[in-house]
């Protein structure tokens, strides 16, 4: 980490992981960014603050960035996972089959688990021990990797330097190699959450096995005295082999407790209970009912204890993953709001065009938004501008900035859901424009003299119609009186001609 002035620290404030994750090979300088805009003194030396602040912000974590995105990446502990699977496999074969490359296998798969563990210890520092979530599993890891070193490297050193070859408890020390093979538990989140449900539901199960432990233990001092001692059995009348059988099944209270036990688990359990039914029918009743309370009640309440913790870690683990998914949603609002307010080189509280595309050209915010969720390519981040500028100002403000990428952050299909939302929003934002300008001016119709003016020509308006109209009921009369006068000459002037051509003949 590098120190920091006093002066430094009043500038410079804590990020959080997602504003710490950042590229350290693309640092942009801010004057460079704002060389050729239009802009006063005190914002380019604002912009040259935020860039060498951007640069310290870099160097500081620049490590750790590296280390966590190695450590905690998909690959890296798929790899390491392999790798303990593979581990595993060799101890087997090793046990089968001789060879002298066993040893430099083993060495191999040593060095990758130091390797890892000092990945991680560099990565979380302290916190490894202490403050971590899982510190069971960062304990166990660091034991078996030690214990790995110890047998491999320390003990044999020792051991040449002495010439004494390892006594047998050493050498059973790389039989404890196979519990590398716990540590898939925890890579693996599925094997990690089952393992995580056993531990709860584990003081239930004590509680289960304790009530079947006394019940057998009861039973098996009572069969001792009764079988065992043959209080309850007539030992004149059986035969010597019978003797013996019950005698072997029940002869003090651990073989009794053991022979209940494989009763419990329907273990030719008949061939136990044969010698002492043949002679006394009556001990069928305690059979039929030691095996209906142990094996059938019991073992069903045990079955449905499991059942019952598992569904309720399956609810547990959907708050835990809601819960989760909350956090990781603020972090990601906490990183929009430092971005918007490191963006924002005039300070006036918007973002312009240029701005926010300046801002999605940094390589880190490419990996947040990525991180986020958000897999959104340049051109379609530069549209998404539009669809967030709700009221047309070509600005977006603080909170259409936020709410709007912190929606973008939902599953697939949120784009098109903002693309609706832009222009809902867009068209009630229209709809507000009009209807305050319709209510300035039916506002300005109520004057009075505006209305009486209105009112007169409103009159005037509908005199015009009146008299237009009446008009026109003259023109239709004038037009019916032509055309009946147009009827009357074309029948005088039929009947003018039907007089004139007898006249006309006659001559």
């Amino acid at each position: 980490m590098v120190p920091m002035s006093p002066a430094m620290r009043q500038q410079y404030t804590p990020l959080t992981p997602l504003q710490a994750i950042e590229d350290p090979t693309s640092p942009v300088d801010g004057a460079q960014r704002m060389a050729g805009e239009p802009g006063s003194q005190d914002a380019e030396l604002s912009a040259r603050r935020s860039a060498s602040l951007g640069r310290m912000r870099d160097v500081a974590a620049g490590t750790d960035v590296d280390c966590g995105s190695v450590v905690e990446g998909t690959r890296f502990q798929s790899f390491v996972g392999l790798v303990i699977i593979a581990n595993t496999l060799v101890l087997g074969l090793e046990t089968d089959i001789p060879w002298s490359g066993w040893d430099t296998m083993e060495e191999a798969f040593l060095i990758v688990f130091v390797v890892e563990l000092a990945l991680r210890l560099i990565h979380r520092g302290f916190s490894f021990f202490i403050y971590e979530e899982n510190c069971f599993w960062n304990y166990f890891d660091f034991f078996i990797v030690s214990l790995g070193v110890f047998d491999s490297w320390i003990l044999p050193f020792f051991s040449r330097e002495s010439g004494n070859s390892p006594t047998m408890a050493f050498r059973c020390l790389r039989l404890l190699r196979l519990l590398r093979l716990l540590r898939i538990f925890r890579m693996f989140e599925n094997l990690h959450k089952f393992v995580d449900s056993l531990v709860d539901l584990f003081p239930t199960l004590m509680w289960i096995f304790t009530v079947l432990l006394l019940f057998c233990y009861v039973n098996a001092v009572v069969l001792t005295h009764l079988f065992g001692r043959f209080e309850a059995l007539d030992d004149e009348h059986m035969s010597k082999e019978d003797m013996e059988s019950v005698k072997h099944y029940f002869g003090d209270v651990i073989t009794s407790m053991f022979t209940l036990f494989q009763i419990l688990t329907l273990d030719s359990w008949h061939k136990i209970a044969q010698p002492v039914v043949s002679y006394m029918p009556i001990w069928r009743l305690f059979f039929v009912f030691f095996i209906a309370f142990g094996s059938w009640t019991m073992i069903s309440l045990l079955t449905a204890v499991v059942s019952d913790n598992m569904i309720a870690a399956t609810a547990d683990l959907k708050e835990v993953e809601a819960k989760r998914a909350y956090d990781t949603k603020m972090e990601f609002i906490g990183y929009l709001q430092a971005s918007f307010h490191d963006v924002d080189a005039d300070h006036n509280g918007k973002l312009d065009r240029s701005e926010f595309i300046r801002w999605i050209d940094e390589v880190s915010t490419m990996q947040q938004l990525h991180k986020a969720g958000i897999n959104l390519r340049k051109d379609e981040l530069i549209s998404l501008f539009d669809m967030l500028d709700f009221d047309d100002s070509h600005t977006l403000s603080i909170d259409e900035f936020v709410g709007g990428l912190a929606r973008a952050q939902d599953p697939v299909g949120m784009k098109h859901v903002l693309l609706l939302e832009h222009l809902f929003t867009r068209l009630d934002h229209k709809v507000s424009k009009n209807h305050k300008r319709a209510t300035e001016i039916a506002a300005s119709v109520k004057k009075p003299s505006l209305t009486h003016r209105l009112d007169r020509l409103a009159t005037q308006v509908q005199e015009v119609v009146d008299q237009h109209r009446s008009v026109v009921q003259e023109q239709g009369k004038i037009s019916s009186a032509l055309l009946e006068l147009q009827g009357a000459v074309a029948a005088a002037l039929s009947v003018t001609g039907a007089q004139a051509s007898p006249t006309r003949a006659g001559r």
